[in-house]
């Protein structure tokens, strides 16, 4: 995974590939290959695992994590509202899509593994905070006139969904921005042929088989491209109040979740694969939409530009310990 990484790095910043060609990737990756990767995954998948203990692990922990962030943002930070969401995305909200979902299929074979955090994320933690921010005093809306280069603002943050209002910001359907989801369709459409009393013909799925086994490769290239120039994201940004909530996401994203991870794992009874499954899904950075978010919410974009790089970077290590340990 490293090396592909390292080669997407290479490829952009030695310039030889077309210019937008790591838009191009990002979008054919997002809105194709990863859909229906997740759609003849999930087609097959024994359902039971998307109900199983890891899941719950999975949905308890994160989200009580995201209400604990909150709390620290609001009434210990003292943040204002739209801050203080960022901070909770910046510390909660994982690279599932990118990162997830090649981690998912090379280190445990089976993508199926990333699903219950990405829908935790897509139908609750995203419409959640959009439907806060659209509202919070110090986070401004705005209508973007072109698609976003990574394929994915407008899906997640719901363009087009909603009107504008008489002060000129942009209202957003929570529910419709989670629905919109490339990533989300292709997963609920496998839940839908999962529940078919009958099985789908394994020619039926050949051709998701086939394009989507170009997700992974597709996401790690991608991510490695967009670490050219990634010092400079947010370079020049007043740091003032920077600092505290920095610390506080980057330590909740590279070290807490994954240890509380293990703990509530291991207590439950989880042990052995099922256990490094949900612990690895708990160590993903903090994903490269939040950084969207906060660009098209004009909010808070120096924390979530610095908490993406550093927890991307912090990441890597933290997997091999998690590997090292559990596996």
């Amino acid at each position: 995974m490293g090396v592909i990484v390292a080669a997407g790095w290479l490829l952009q910043s030695r310039g030889w590939l077309p210019a937008q060609s790591r838009q191009v990737l990002a979008t054919v990756c997002f809105t194709v290959a990863g859909p229906a990767l997740l759609l003849g995954t999930v087609a097959r998948a024994d359902l039971s695992r998307l109900l199983s203990t890891g899941a719950a692990v999975t949905w308890g922990v994160t989200l009580s994590l995201a209400l604990v962030l909150a709390a620290i943002a609001r009434w210990g930070l003292h943040l204002p509202s739209g801050r203080a969401t960022m901070a909770v995305l910046s510390g909660a909200y994982l690279n599932a899509g990118n990162l997830g979902i090649p981690l998912a299929v090379y280190l445990f074979g089976d993508a199926l593994a990333v699903v219950p955090t990405m829908l935790v994320q897509l139908l609750i933690m995203g419409p959640v905070s959009f439907a806060i921010l659209d509202r919070a005093p110090d986070a401004t809306p705005v209508r973007a006139s072109s698609r976003s280069a990574s394929g994915s603002a407008d899906a997640l943050a719901g363009e087009g969904d909603g009107g504008t209002s008489g002060s000129g910001r942009v209202r957003r359907n929570p529910v419709l921005m989670a629905l919109r989801n490339p990533l989300t369709i292709g997963a609920l459409l496998g839940l839908v042929l999962a529940l078919l009393p009958w099985r789908i013909p394994e020619v039926a799925l050949a051709p998701f088989d086939l394009v989507g086994a170009a997700a992974p490769p597709l996401a790690l290239l991608t991510l490695g491209m967009s670490l050219v120039g990634a010092r400079k994201v947010g370079a020049g940004v007043d740091r003032a109040g920077l600092t505290v909530p920095l610390v506080v996401a980057t330590v909740s994203r590279a070290v807490v979740h994954p240890l509380l991870t293990f703990l509530v794992g291991a207590a439950v009874g989880l042990e052995g694969l099922p256990l490094a499954v949900v612990v690895a899904m708990a160590a993903l950075p903090t994903a490269q939409n939040v950084v969207v978010f906060a660009n098209r919410y004009g909010c808070a974009i120096d924390l979530a530009s610095r908490a993406c790089l550093i927890t991307t970077a912090l990441c890597a290590p933290v997997l091999i310990v998690i590997a090292a340990l559990l596996l």
